[in-house]
């Protein structure tokens, strides 16, 4: 049971109400009463995994409900498993330190997010048997699979894990990660993560690990106003509209690699030579050189307005 020495003095100290909790077997969970002489009274608390014997002073008994209400929210906290408490976090539901140590029991941890097209039982099963730490742990929610590790897991491994999965399944795969510094973090990081594989569907950007930080500029743009958006799909529809899905397929995954041209060339199972054929001819049909930084910058900034502006209809 998570942190339940704490949390039971804490209840005593602020209602004033000394009492007994014993479990069917004698053994006792918390014990506040003072030993006098005065006479005892008892009820009994129902946890899902078993009764709890409850006991007070006799002059105590009009306050026993009140008492037995705080325990059995408690207790009902604590009987949860790790990944339900974790669920309840994610809804918006608050526990104390005291149970979250408990649960998490390392500060700094890691949060990773993985988001799967189609629910894959195999997939949560891989990753508990082949990739989780130590105290890890891993959660299933709607789409998503949430994984709490110790902070100091490596980019590396991040990336393994995705590489791990990429052998089982063909369709989108995001992976996302933050680090989470206070346990009252979760649920915000989680949302902010949840943000970054919603722009990763939006723009139908190449499955891959994103980093906390790396879609800041499609974030800039998604938040981009009517005016900007209706003004790059105006000045570049008939410009961008020559690239073929072969073409922006190469450009997708030419940003995603960084502009590298060997990683890029082996995502797009092509020749270097092919791959420089391709950027080439995307240089002749729209009058940017996406292997320049700068005008590859320029470039993807207009081409996200415009895709924005087909996906919204802000036209």
């Amino acid at each position: 049971m998570y942190g339940l020495k704490n949390s039971f003095k804490k209840i005593s100290e602020e209602i004033q109400i000394p009492f007994k909790l014993s479990e069917k077997d004698g053994t006792v969970l918390a014990n506040f009463l003072q030993g006098n002489n005065s006479k005892i009274i008892s009820s009994v608390i129902n946890i899902p995994t078993e009764e709890l014997l409850l006991e007070t002073y006799e002059n105590y008994s009009n306050c026993i409900s009140l008492l037995k209400c705080f325990l059995e929210q408690e207790l009902s906290n604590a009987v949860k498993s790790k990944e339900e408490i974790i669920l309840d976090i994610l809804k918006g539901r608050e526990f104390s330190d005291d149970i979250l140590k408990e649960v998490i029991k390392y500060k700094p941890f890691k949060l990773i997010l993985l988001y799967l097209e189609e629910k894959h039982t195999s997939v949560l099963n891989l990753i508990k048997d082949k990739y989780l730490e130590e105290e890890s742990i891993v959660v299933n929610q709607e789409e998503y699979i949430l994984i709490i590790s110790k902070n100091d897991i490596s980019n590396e491994k991040i990336n393994d894990l995705f590489k791990l999965i990429r052998k089982s399944i063909t369709e989108k795969l995001y992976i996302t990660y933050c680090k989470i510094n206070e346990y009252k973090e979760l649920k915000e990081r989680f949302e902010y993560l949840k943000g970054n594989i919603g722009i990763c569907l939006k723009y139908d950007l190449a499955s891959k690990v994103y980093s906390e930080n790396s879609l800041l500029l499609e974030k800039m743009v998604n938040n981009a106003g009517n005016e900007e958006i209706s003004r790059a799909y105006k000045h570049y529809n008939d410009l961008f509209s020559k690239l073929d899905s072969e073409l922006i397929k190469t450009i997708e995954i030419f940003f995603s690699e960084g502009l590298k041209v060997s990683e890029s060339a082996d995502k797009l199972y092509i020749h270097r030579n092919t791959l420089f054929y391709r950027i080439d001819k995307i240089k002749k049909l729209i009058n940017y050189d996406i292997s320049n930084f700068n005008e590859a910058i320029e470039f993807k900034i207009l081409f996200l307005l415009w895709k924005e502006a087909i996906y919204s209809n802000k036209l």
